[in-house]
């Protein structure tokens, strides 16, 4: 049963790279612990970020449900591009007759690429000091049996620092297409809008999401805290049909970062998704 529904989870998130619902799929520890919020704080929700970011590489080491395990290289450059190449792929499903057998006949894989390009959009001198634009666009392909799909995405994204405490941002993501053979699907865009504000003299920063994804509102909230060497995680999402909360440890000594990250969600079925992120800075 779990095997079927791997299968159909991969079909679903390739026609639909908003994913199942609101189920985070592991990109980075770093969004895992936060149960994807973000919008106003990371760059790996909202491009317009970037300014904010040094430049660095990371490798996540990332683990959904089943045997579904994958991997995310990014490089952010000197110039505020960020690069990055994604996997995600099992590769021992059970390959059987029309009637079912003890032994399968054999086994066969399922696989997932991404590759995207992020880049900030210069302004003006007068207003870059406070307001941040940035795109992403994102490029996939999908293997299952026979079966091949592509695609791309379009996100855009603002962010507004009010002053060195309060921060606002604003995000319109998966714009785009899914293809397969003749058949074309758009893509599902999520809106979402999102505030992160430091307490208790900058050692703990709070950050809200509220998107709107698929016609349902889903409320995202994180605490991280802001301290030397170790900080501690804390996200959660709400919705009508959905919710989870998550969890994760940030190391940080010199310019190397040490982060995981783990979400439980409400159908314990699928599993708890984990990441383990390792990153440089320069």
């Amino acid at each position: 049963m779990k095997r079927d529904f791997l299968i159909l989870c991969i079909f679903i998130n390739s026609l639909f790279p908003i994913g199942l619902k609101a189920l985070i799929i592991p990109q980075t520890a770093s969004l895992l612990s936060k149960s994807g919020a973000g919008i106003s704080n990371s760059h790996d929700v909202n491009p317009a970020l970037l300014y904010s970011t040094n430049s660095h590489v990371s490798f996540s080491k990332n683990n959904w449900f089943g045997d579904l395990e994958g991997q995310k290289i990014a490089v952010l450059l000197e110039n505020r591009t960020l690069l990055s190449f994604e996997t995600l792929s099992v590769t021992d499903i059970e390959l059987r007759d029309e009637i079912a057998s003890d032994s399968p006949i054999g086994f066969f894989g399922a696989y997932w690429y991404a590759l995207e390009l992020n880049r900030p959009i210069n302004l003006k001198a007068s207003i870059s000091d406070h307001l941040s634009i940035g795109y992403k666009i994102k490029f996939n392909f999908s293997k299952l049996y026979t079966e091949k799909m592509q695609g791309y995405s379009f996100d855009i994204g603002l962010n507004n620092k009010i002053n060195d405490n309060l921060s606002l941002g604003f995000v319109i993501k998966n714009i785009g297409e899914e293809s397969s053979n003749n058949l074309r699907v758009d893509n599902l865009a999520t809106i979402g809008l999102g505030i992160s504000y430091f307490l208790l003299n900058n050692k703990l920063l709070l950050i809200a999401d509220v998107i709107n994804q698929n016609n349902e509102n889903f409320i995202k909230l994180a605490f991280e805290t802001n301290l030397p060497y170790i900080n501690f995680i804390l996200g959660s999402t709400y919705s009508k049909n959905y919710k989870d909360i998550s969890f994760g440890l940030k190391i940080e000594y010199s310019d190397w970062a040490i982060i995981y990250g783990n979400l439980n969600h409400d159908n314990p079925s699928l599993g708890n998704p984990t990441s383990f992120e390792i990153k440089k800075y320069f």
